[in-house]
């Protein structure tokens, strides 16, 4: 606008009529207290509903690594992080794979190992039990993120205006649940056999 002013004739000036800067604040502030908030739920009802605090812990770790690899995506292919895109995301949907994986593994710690008597396991028996438990359960929970991917395919291919506005709202969440699948299949184990 500055520079536009500078090529107008001096009696001409640019005074800005409607400034969108208070509507885009508030609605930047209403994501962030909504995925804060959402996340913060989501938290609290896995510690709740899987019984122990690190099973839970480990699942909600999922939520801020899958939303930073949707980020990082959302920034490789120019998809731009609105209201719109960013307050689709369900935790729910992004936790799903997690949270088969981790309960199958506490399943098998509960009992195969602490109901003999044993209270603590060896290294290597953790690891065999985390690599069994969740080879067991990895197709469950790879079917269950792709189903959740091919209801988000009829919305990528929506053309015109409602291409624009819905369209980077299914490649925000497509990219968020594709990162909960990518570390359900690594991270997941990982964390459940380390802690």
């Amino acid at each position: 606008m500055t520079n536009i002013q500078k090529s107008l004739p001096v009696d001409v000036v640019i005074e800005p009529y409607l400034d969108r800067k208070d509507l885009v604040n508030r609605a930047i502030s209403t994501v962030e207290k909504n995925l804060i908030e959402g996340a913060l739920i989501v938290i609290f009802v896995l510690v709740l509903f899987l019984g122990n605090f690190r099973a839970g812990l480990i699942v909600a770790s999922a939520i801020p690594l899958s939303m930073l690899f949707a980020l990082g995506m959302m920034n490789l292919f120019g998809v731009s992080a609105n209201l719109m895109s960013l307050g689709a995301i369900d935790f729910g949907l992004i936790v799903d794979g997690a949270v088969i994986i981790v309960e199958s593994i506490f399943h098998s710690i509960t009992t195969k190992h602490l109901k003999s008597g044993k209270t603590e396991l060896t290294s290597e028996q953790m690891d065999d039990t985390v690599f069994q438990s969740a080879k067991r359960m990895m197709n469950s929970a790879a079917f269950g993120q792709i189903i959740i991917l091919i209801v988000y395919l009829p919305i990528l291919s929506l053309v015109g205006i409602e291409g624009k506005m819905f369209g980077p709202m299914a490649q925000t969440v497509s990219f968020a649940i594709l990162g909960a699948f990518l570390l359900s299949l690594t991270y997941i184990p990982m964390a459940s056999s380390l802690f």
